[in-house]
């Protein structure tokens, strides 16, 4: 078969060199990844994820969880927008009215 600008399958296989897809021998994409592990948990053969119960993250003692299970951001994480913002820009609107 001849691509329409002229190149022949041999060509363009050429020219793609490793990243000519094998279509004998595909990998299954993400859709089919997700289907098959989600049949698979419904069938029983794989379990299924276990995520921490906000009552396990009340009681764990690392300091990463405050008494109602909420994460604690470290100290000094993060950043204030207002701080990036350059004062001689013309979007800066702090001290104005936006209209």
């Amino acid at each position: 078969m001849i691509h329409p600008k002229g190149y022949t399958q041999e060509m363009i296989k050429e020219i793609l060199g490793t990243a000519w897809l094998d279509k004998d021998n595909m990998p299954e994409t993400g859709n089919q990844m997700r289907r098959r592990k989600g049949n698979e948990m419904r069938a029983g053969t794989r379990p299924y994820p276990k995520y921490p119960s906000k009552e396990s993250m009340i009681l764990d003692n690392s300091g990463m969880f405050d008494e109602d299970g909420q994460y604690v951001y470290p100290e000094g994480s993060g950043f204030n927008f207002m701080d990036k913002i350059d004062p001689n820009s013309p979007w800066n609107c702090t001290g104005g009215k936006v209209s």
